[in-house]
């Protein structure tokens, strides 16, 4: 099976589809850099990865700090402003609905 990884990071946004059996990337990486800190605005830029690929399937994020249900509770290396974000809604309004 595989998925599309977005990596939400402090200097960009990267992204590639992955292999979840063996584990591996199936293509490069794609990055969009990003304003730093990066604020929640930076969707744009995660749907800008996605779309790169042509990818219409599951999608799974990660994100530096703490995230419970779909709630960012802590957020190292970008904007505060990221604290008490629905990430899950805001992931489905800019890339569509996660598994």
């Amino acid at each position: 099976m595989n998925v599309f990884g977005v990596d939400i990071g402090g200097s960009g946004i990267k992204g590639a589809p992955v292999d979840l059996e063996r584990g591996t990337l199936t293509e490069e990486r794609h990055k969009v850099l990003t304003r730093s800190p990066p604020r929640p605005t930076v969707w744009r830029a995660a749907s800008r990865v996605v779309a790169h690929f042509g990818w219409t399937g599951p999608v799974g994020v990660t994100f530096p700090g703490v995230v419970t249900g779909s709630t960012i509770r802590t957020a190292a290396n970008v904007d505060k402003s990221w604290i008490d974000v629905d990430a899950g809604a805001l992931i489905g309004e800019r890339i569509g609905d996660l598994p």
